[in-house]
């Protein structure tokens, strides 16, 4: 690598590292100075957690400006608007009230921006010339579509198999009651309407993770240090916050020692998508599932009786499956040293 491009490239990781974690923890912590401790039930907390999420994308966005991406075609840059549009209206309902009520306790005015965004998503991935507007950026489909059934099939039976080992060790028991045709009948339609709906929050994460900063730390580092670094990055960045009390309340330090570990075996599996698509949809994807399939578990298959091992039983079957991939060839590809960057 050209060492200019080497210097562009860390400048860019670098102001995209500090300021988005720089804003996320500046906006938890202010919110904890004004609301006190992590309620889910205050909005002061609501537009801090959901801006959090939004926050990687919103820097990434930021920084493909300021240093005049060539990722930014006119396609790109349609996708672009309807996830800030979104994130406006959203974190507006989130804090006040919905403005057309709401479906499955989500707002109904922000769900139908998103819904416009992915079928605009959908419609330019159709005509090739629109297509190649959204190649440079990632937002195009990619290639190996076959992976967007492999991959979130895998990953959803693992983490279906979880509980399923929670319940028959008598680890943990359900909420609700143990019903798979239950557990399936609530998943996949939730699945299906969240995607469309709800799209942008895991696009705040994926798009800043594995679209902005994996396009300059792979190249960088190469494949295997690349998605190390990645892992623990996007794993500190929950630091605040879980010392806050998310995720694992009452356990700041192994909680966050926890959720790096597990960002790191998430990091793998997502990262692999992406490379093997070129896409960052199939990222979005997995996210949807990882996030929205524990709660429909723990109504009604099982969620651990204890936090901490039911992390680390999950994270390790994970871990499984992560290194498997990391075996496939395409780390070492040369084409993660010669990326176009977003």
């Amino acid at each position: 690598m050209e060492l200019l491009e080497e210097r562009k490239l860390k400048k860019e990781t670098y102001v995209f590292v500090i300021i988005t974690f720089a804003a996320t923890f500046i906006l938890q912590l202010g919110i904890y100075a004004i609301a006190g401790p992590l309620s889910y039930s205050s909005p002061f907390w609501n537009v801090a957690l959901s801006g959090s999420m939004f926050m990687p994308a919103v820097v990434a966005i930021f920084c493909m400006f300021y240093f005049k991406s060539k990722a930014l075609t006119r396609e790109t840059i349609i996708v672009f608007t309807f996830f800030l549009i979104y994130i406006a209206i959203f974190l507006f309902e989130s804090f006040f009230q919905p403005i057309m009520g709401n479906v499955m306790d989500k707002p109904i005015f922000s769900g139908i921006i998103a819904v416009l965004g992915i079928l605009s998503v959908l419609i330019m991935n159709i005509k090739k010339k629109w297509k190649d507007g959204l190649k440079l950026s990632k937002l195009w489909l990619g290639t190996n579509l076959k992976y967007y059934v492999i991959i979130p099939i895998i990953l959803a039976l693992i983490l279906i198999i979880t509980p399923l080992i929670y319940y028959f060790s008598n680890l943990g028991a359900p909420t609700n009651e143990f019903n798979l045709y239950m557990f399936f009948n609530t998943w996949i339609p939730s699945l299906i309407l969240f995607f469309f709906i709800l799209w942008p929050s895991y696009f705040g994460e994926e798009y800043g993770w594995r679209g902005y900063l994996q396009d300059r730390l792979f190249p960088l580092l190469g494949g295997y240090k690349g998605v190390l670094v990645l892992g623990i990055i996007w794993g500190l960045w929950h630091a605040v916050i879980i010392v806050l009390g998310h995720n694992f309340p009452g356990y700041p330090i192994l909680g966050n020692v926890l959720m790096t570990l597990y960002c790191i075996v998430m990091g793998i599996i997502f990262s692999y998508a992406v490379l093997k698509t070129g896409s960052i949809w199939i990222a979005v994807i997995l996210h949807l599932i990882n996030n929205k399939t524990a709660p429909v578990a723990t109504s009604f298959i099982a969620n651990s009786d204890n936090l901490i091992l039911g992390s680390i039983i999950g994270t390790v079957i994970l871990a499984v499956f992560a290194l498997i991939l990391l075996r496939s060839k395409v780390w070492k590809s040369k084409k993660i040293g010669e990326t176009q960057h977003l």
